[in-house]
């Protein structure tokens, strides 16, 4: 399974691990009104944004018949979690959280 994250200026890392997706949410403590995300996109299409509030955006960039999910987590390794659950491809677990339409 392939994968790539964008960091908070929007450059792409390719398939970073744990270590890496920390450095890169790490990033979000400098966001600013410009750059106030970061984000995994899987090759499947599936992508999750990550904003400062540990807010999370699911949605899948290929389908736009599929509307933008969020959910807030309560901490910054449920983030993480999240975040390499959907390195490993695990879309229909992702799928099966509490995710509110957009």
């Amino acid at each position: 399974m392939s994968y790539f994250m964008n960091n908070i200026m929007g450059e792409s890392i390719d398939e970073p691990d744990e270590e890496g997706i920390r450095e890169v949410l790490a990033e979000l403590w400098d966001a600013d009104s410009e750059h106030f995300d970061v984000s995994l996109v899987h090759e499947s299409g599936w992508s999750l944004s990550v904003y400062p509030d540990k807010n999370l955006v699911w949605e899948n960039v290929n389908e736009d018949e599929v509307r933008p999910r969020d959910l807030t987590l309560d901490s910054w390794q449920g983030v993480v979690d999240v975040l390499l659950k959907l390195s490993r491809g695990e879309i229909s677990t992702l799928n099966s959280l509490d995710w509110h339409e957009s």
